[in-house]
């Protein structure tokens, strides 16, 4: 307002001319401030990113997680032989737990980690896993260096530019193609032009012979400026979901240092490396872009641009950087997917010290000390010692309601399933050999395709039985198996399911509240036995009141609590069974 009172004073109050002064450096102090502002504003946003990802660290370690925005719901295709069952997706589900990317590559690395967990070969098993499980403790070191590719991601996120439509032009199979001879005159007549225009007299030539070779241009460029001005545009209006990307190219390849591990160093050199460059050939592509941008000037795209052959000239560059870089540009994203992931399970790994990192055995087993469900709490998690020492060895696992024995499942096969991405797992002490998870736990009917619960359940039975018979052994885990159906057919088929697992070199645990089942592991006390009775108990108080331990036992349960907790809701039923007038 100053300014613009000083210019009324010049203008309408005869001001002295040194009121201009004053008027040229408010001009230059209101561009100056402007400047400081979007700086501050800038440093402001960047700080408030800092403040996050740190937030989410703390949140980790108590219940915090479970309000992430990023649950990934929908991931799980429903045929998947644990994704359901394990909640690795969803409200409160591992992935909401472990994500901490800021890209849509990000995300989709970490699902496919998840669902793929598992999909062990005998051939990479464990050394493909032990330069990923190195990778993770590389990256839970680097906080600064999670700290700024979250940042940066975050930044970016603010509104999650779509990069695919200038992928589909970059891996176009169309490519624009210029005769060398016509690019040669593209950049020839330009200056011809000019030279013909300043040096007509001198030459002896008409004023108007500069017209001649711009008409030469027109001709020239005729077959040619359509398809060029349309990649032009379109380049131009997809260029952003692209460029926008590029500080978090810059802050992933900062990552780089002379001790970092081999399978992380190997990621960042598909990046900066001599293939890849990723930060350099996308400012060479901003460069070319840029000039391109020059075209939406209404004047100079009808009567500069044709006179200077300004679109072939740079649509051409921008094919030539097509040409050398277009088939390379989706594996950049997917390998900053990757070390997103990475990041990710580093972040995890660094807010939880107290988990063990796995050992990886060359046999299919699974030994665990103190082992909890991850999804619990620390100060909730109570912790068992579990040990399937090989192929064909199995627990059964018995107990009273809500004891523990679900819980119990679901923390060998998240524990798995971490073990099997690189991460660390809830325990003092894990080793896990190649084994590949299936599990019928979480069984949904469906009346829309007239599935009923039972038929349900023994379709998940199927496919774990039919995995037990390829690939590496299978670690089952089954949930109150065929509780779908009559006792009689219940324990037939449910011993049937176990033996032939354990027939097929299958190792794993199946809960039951079902004695006759629980007969497989009768001898769990003899020495060499493959199948154990293991159980979880209640302790009921004097007055009557049910408290859990979540301890796991050796052998059989001898108690249940079924009509306690009838009775505890209000249901009227007999404790002990009926009575003298209750038939």
């Amino acid at each position: 307002m100053a300014g613009l009172g000083g210019i009324a004073a010049i203008v309408w109050g005869h001001a002295p001319a040194a009121v201009w002064g004053l008027v040229a450096f408010l001009a230059v102090l209101f561009v100056a401030l402007v400047i400081v502002h979007g700086r501050a504003f800038a440093a402001k946003e960047r700080a408030v990113r800092m403040l996050a990802f740190h937030q989410r660290g703390l949140a980790r370690l108590g219940a915090g997680w479970r309000s992430f925005a990023s649950t990934g719901a929908g991931r799980a295709p429903p045929d998947h032989p644990f994704a359901d069952d394990l909640d690795l997706f969803g409200r409160a589900s591992l992935f909401q737990l472990l994500d901490a990317t800021e890209t849509p590559f990000g995300q989709d690395a970490l699902a496919a980690w998840l669902l793929g967990a598992s999909q062990n070969e005998a051939t990479s098993w464990p050394d493909d896993l032990r330069e990923r499980q190195s990778a993770v403790r590389d990256v839970a070191g680097r906080v600064e260096w999670r700290e700024r590719l979250a940042v940066e991601g975050a930044l970016l996120r603010v509104d999650a530019p779509d990069p695919e439509r200038f992928l589909a032009w970059a891996e176009g199979r169309n490519p624009f193609v210029v005769p060398a001879a016509v690019v040669v005159l593209a950049r020839v007549l330009p200056f011809l032009v000019l030279a013909v225009w300043l040096g007509s007299a001198w030459l002896g030539l008409p004023r108007w012979s500069w017209v001649v070779v711009v008409a030469a241009e027109l001709a020239i460029l005729r077959p040619y400026r359509a398809a060029a001005a349309a990649i032009a545009e379109t380049v131009s209006a997809d260029m952003g979901g692209f460029s926008r990307y590029r500080p978090v190219f810059e802050a992933a390849v900062a990552g780089s240092s002379k001790d970092t591990s081999l399978r992380l160093a190997s990621l960042l050199a598909r990046l900066s490396g001599p293939t890849g460059a990723v930060t350099r050939e996308m400012a060479a592509l901003e460069r070319i872009v840029g000039f391109i941008e020059a075209r939406r000037n209404e004047v100079f795209r009808l009567f500069l641009g044709p006179v200077l052959m300004w679109d072939l000239n740079f649509v051409v560059l921008l094919e030539r950087w097509r040409t050398r870089q277009g088939g390379r540009i989706r594996s950049w994203f997917l390998t900053l997917g990757e070390l997103e992931a990475y990041a990710s399970l580093g972040g995890f790994a660094f807010d939880r010290p107290d988990h063990a990192w796995p050992e990886l055995d060359a046999q299919p087993q699974l030994r665990a000390m103190g082992l909890g469900h991850p999804l619990i709490d620390a100060a909730r998690r109570v912790g068992n010692d579990v040990t399937l020492p090989g192929p064909g060895t199995a627990l059964v696992v018995t107990g009273s309601n809500m004891s523990g024995k679900s819980t119990l499942l679901r923390a060998l096969g998240t524990s798995t399933v971490l073990a099997q991405i690189g991460a660390p797992v809830a325990a003092s002490a894990f080793a896990l050999g190649p084994v590949a998870l299936a599990t019928s736990m979480r069984i949904r009917d469906s009346l829309e395709e007239g599935v009923s619960h039972f038929y349900a359940e023994i379709k998940k039975l199927k496919r774990v039985v039919d995995l037990s018979r390829t690939g590496p052994p299978v670690l089952f885990l089954l949930d109150e198996i065929l509780h779908g159906t009559n006792s009689r057919e219940r324990i037939i088929g449910a011993r049937a399911v176990v033996e032939d697992l354990i027939a097929h070199g299958a190792l794993g645990a199946v809960s039951t509240h079902d004695l006759g089942i629980a007969a497989l592991g009768a001898s769990g006390d003899a020495p060499g036995s493959k199948i154990r009775n293991v159980h979880f108990e209640e302790q009921v108080e004097a007055d009557g009141t049910m408290t859990f331990d979540y301890r796991l036992r050796e052998g059989l349960v001898q108690s249940s609590n079924a009509l306690r907790l009838m009775r505890a809701i209000g249901l009227d039923v007999p404790i002990d069974g009926p009575g003298p007038d209750r038939p």
